[in-house]
């Protein structure tokens, strides 16, 4: 009696496993085709990141262009000196960014042009205005390589040393400021001079 009590046990022990195992192999195709389901979402998903970011590109791109077309334009027919007043007007009126972006695409329609040292210059002081010293020095630069016997010369110089003493890097402003010294003559001498007694 007590075998066929077993016996009978063990068969529903069995047909509860085996109805388990099946439920469970039912769960794991389940789990497989969901999951495969979710690759082809995430590669969708994938291709249209891949279509909206082109799109954006071709868009800032499009705007991009857009505005050099609106710079250009607003330079067209000037001359240096008109470019330069219509800066200094922006920058009175604190519209600096816009500036900044006339003073460039002069540079850009004229790369060879004597007066992009000038150009530099006023692109220098509209970021300096800004206490942007570092994007400031940088601009200093290009213009005293791109005209370093030019009427600018020793203030570009000079401005550029203050860049270099607000960055502070002393090494750099001094040196700059020694150059000054010793190849220009007049008001950015004195002032050079007058600064190199500051630093320590």
């Amino acid at each position: 009696m007590k075998k066929i009590i077993y016996s009978l046990l063990f068969v529903v022990f069995v047909g509860e496993v085996v109805g388990k195992n099946a439920d469970f192999v039912e769960l794991s195709d389940s789990m497989r085709e969901l999951t495969g389901r979710i690759e082809e979402l995430e590669k969708i998903v994938g291709e249209m990141q891949k279509k909206i970011s082109s799109l954006n590109d071709f868009i800032n791109k499009s705007a991009n262009e857009a505005a050099i077309q609106k710079e250009m334009e607003a330079i067209t027919g000037k001359t240096p000196e008109e470019i330069i007043k219509s800066a200094l007007d922006l920058i009175e009126e604190n519209s600096i960014e816009e500036a900044r972006k006339i003073l460039n695409a002069f540079v850009a329609k004229n790369p060879t042009n004597i007066y992009c040292g000038m150009m530099f210059f006023y692109i220098g002081n509209a970021y300096f205005v800004e206490k942007d010293y570092k994007n400031a020095a940088i601009e200093y630069m290009k213009g005293f390589k791109a005209n370093p016997t030019g009427s600018k010369a020793a203030e570009t110089l000079y401005k550029l040393a203050i860049c270099f003493k607000q960055l502070n890097e002393k090494d750099k402003c001094k040196s700059t400021l020694n150059k000054i010294i010793s190849d220009y003559s007049g008001e950015f001498v004195k002032k050079a001079s007058a600064e190199l007694k500051k630093i320590k």
